[in-house]
């Protein structure tokens, strides 16, 4: 692989982080004391931040440590937890293309929000979903039962 397209690659992963948190090219900027134009070089792949930043990044973004830094070939200052976000996995993925990934990641993003719009008090989404008719028709729950024995039956 290129520098270019390291480069590339890098600036495509942290264009969608950046729409992923909903922040602007100068809203990084400032959180990293650089200039917009400078966020911009990266992102369109003109030129690379220096590991430290990179590392600054992840971080600032609430990123795993790697996301961005390993593609480039740097490896994070922070280890590497052994829980891997789902963004984190797509991106490490040797298997994908770039959009792929992107195209992976958006879907991932979508679904996550969809799920959790669709989350209320009365009913966490972990528990099972029982129609009133079903609730009604069986308001309270069978006693366990045995097994029957059967003469000569195993």
């Amino acid at each position: 692989m290129s520098d270019e397209d390291r480069r590339n690659g890098f600036g495509r992963l942290l264009a969608d982080a950046l729409r992923a948190r909903g922040l602007r090219q100068d809203d990084l900027a400032r959180t990293l004391g650089t200039t917009q134009s400078s966020v911009s070089g990266w992102i369109n792949g003109k030129y690379e931040p220096a590991a430290a930043t990179v590392f600054t990044i992840e971080h600032k973004l609430g990123m795993e440590p790697g996301a961005l830094s390993r593609p480039l070939g740097y490896l994070p200052v922070e280890p590497v937890s052994r829980s891997v976000t789902v963004e984190g996995a797509i991106a490490q993925n040797v298997v994908l293309t770039d959009d792929e990934k992107a195209a992976l990641s958006s879907m991932y993003r979508v679904l996550v929000k969809r799920s959790t719009r669709g989350l209320s008090p009365e009913r966490p989404r972990s528990q099972p979903m029982v129609s009133p008719n079903r609730a009604r028709a069986n308001p309270t729950p069978a006693a366990p039962t045995r097994p029957r024995t059967v003469p000569g039956g195993r």
